[in-house]
């Protein structure tokens, strides 16, 4: 299934050479069904002429039958055109024969075609034909939805690329104008962190892959940028293990998860606040588990934890859409406590 949709993202030229080739292997057919005793020069244009004669009445069946009639469930209209094809085909092919014999040879004239064959050949190889284009057809629908699929995503993450959360920006903004005002030593290091943020947003998430190890550096700059309006009492703590050099993901993936953590978990909660994440890395399987306090349960809470704007049903669209059948999500929503659990194969399918 996996080769035939990568056939049709190629476009019409390698099924233009399929269909080539199997023409002419249909020629030489009836080149090898041929008797020995003929002429070579009537063999060739006698195969010539009967694979012209099949071509024509499979692309009138394929081009027009099949799409106008069997397609649209006119099964009756279809199989009684099939039929009157081959009824009108039968003796004008016969005939074709016989003057193409005639031309060469009067001693071909002895050699008959059988009707009754020829009726049955012009029924059965255009039937087989849409046999034949009916599963192609559904093949490249299914090509076809998952490339509009991949590019409607693709449109999402772009849109989520282009956003950095306003609410976040401008607390940055006006923490780090507090700090030139009191001439903090912060102030440098946080317009550093935000500037490496801003870079990675605009310039380096355009690829479909990123480094994981500088997606979770993006990720520590967010969190300790969060960290300076906080309650300085709020449990925050992040860890991560294991060899992240070589991996790649899809880019911001696990921002969202972070960034509902701290948007609907320690500014709402009631409360010791905490968040803790562990990210940890098995070989090519990541594990993320976010774990943040959250206040009681109260009228409009289930708007609690739609995620970093963009909402929990999207980012789980993109997870079966960038990583079909290669993750596993959980999500434990409890009175006090909200607990994601995300367990991702990041190795490259071919």
């Amino acid at each position: 299934m996996e080769y035939l949709q990568a056939l049709f993202q190629r476009k019409s030229g390698s099924l233009a050479w399929m269909q080539g080739l199997a023409w002419f292997i249909f020629f030489l057919i009836f080149c090898y069904l041929s008797l020995a005793s003929w002429p070579w020069e009537f063999i060739l244009l006698w195969a010539f002429i009967n694979t012209l004669f099949y071509f024509t009445l499979v692309y009138i069946n394929l081009g027009y039958l099949l799409p106008q009639f069997f397609l649209k469930q006119s099964f009756g209209i279809y199989t009684f055109l099939i039929i009157g094809i081959a009824f009108v085909a039968t003796p004008l092919k016969v005939y074709v024969n016989r003057i193409l014999a005639l031309s060469f040879d009067h001693n071909l004239l002895g050699w008959t075609v059988d009707s009754k064959l020829t009726f049955i050949s012009l029924i059965i190889i255009p039937a087989l034909s849409s046999l034949a284009r009916i599963p192609l057809d559904w093949f490249k629908m299914l090509s076809e939805k998952k490339e509009l699929e991949t590019k409607n995503i693709e449109t999402e993450l772009q849109s989520l690329k282009n956003q950095i959360n306003p609410h976040f920006l401008f607390n940055t903004l006006n923490n780090l104008y507090a700090l030139t005002l009191k001439k903090s030593d912060m102030a440098p290091e946080v317009i550093l962190k935000l500037s490496d943020m801003m870079r990675y947003m605009l310039y380096e998430c355009n690829e479909d892959k990123v480094s994981l190890e500088r997606d979770l550096k993006y990720i520590t700059n967010y969190i300790d940028l969060e960290k300076i309006r906080l309650n300085k009492n709020a449990d925050i703590a992040i860890q991560i293990t294991g060899d992240i050099s070589k991996t790649r993901i899809a880019p911001l993936m696990i921002l969202a998860f972070v960034e509902n953590s701290f948007k609907h978990g320690i500014k709402n909660s009631i409360g010791n606040a905490f968040i803790h994440i562990m990210i940890e890395m098995h070989e090519d399987v990541l594990e993320l588990i976010i774990e943040n306090s959250k206040e009681s349960v109260v009228a409009g809470s289930m708007h609690n934890h739609r995620l970093g704007g963009i909402g929990l049903s999207n980012v789980k669209r993109r997870l079966q859409i960038l990583y079909p059948s290669r993750h596993s999500l959980l999500i434990d929503d409890q009175p006090d406590l909200f607990r994601v659990h995300l367990t991702l194969n990041t190795k490259e399918t071919i």
